[in-house]
């Protein structure tokens, strides 16, 4: 019974487990637990002289040398608020929007064209929006 529960535990309070390759690994804890305590104190103690000379600072009376003048930072919390104006958002017309979007349109094209994906239009064609106007079918004058 104190076989199995040192087994499980290992030796001197650390944890005993397989690795790869069938490898026994025994971490001591102890030795974690002091090493980690010790870094504890290291930092505690850096922390309350930190604390100490801030102190000492404050006492002595020491400004800053960037630092605003007392004067200076009253009178700027008084003085009025100026509104800050934005300008309008700036919109497109539709037919300006509609001619960036042929244009892209065409350039898509064109690179497809370059590519070999497509094939080259015989004549451009007309926007959408101007087709509209146009009728379809045209009679021819004999």
């Amino acid at each position: 019974m104190a076989d199995a529960e040192r087994g499980a535990q290992g030796e001197a309070g650390g944890i005993r487990g397989e690795a790869a390759g069938g490898r026994v690994m025994t971490i001591d804890l102890d030795s974690s637990l002091r090493t980690l305590h010790a870094k504890r104190t290291e930092l505690l103690n850096q922390v309350d002289a930190i604390d100490t000379a801030l102190a000492a600072l404050a006492t002595a009376g020491i400004t800053v040398v960037n630092a605003p003048e007392p004067a200076e930072a009253a009178g700027d919390v008084t003085s009025p608020v100026v509104p800050t104006r934005i300008k309008a958002r700036r919109v497109l017309s539709d037919e300006h929007r509609q001619a960036l979007i042929d244009g892209r349109r065409m350039a898509r094209h064109r690179r497809a064209v370059d590519e070999g994906r497509a094939r080259e239009l015989l004549a451009p064609s007309l926007a959408p929006s101007q087709a509209a106007g146009l009728p379809r079918l045209v009679k021819r004058a004999k």
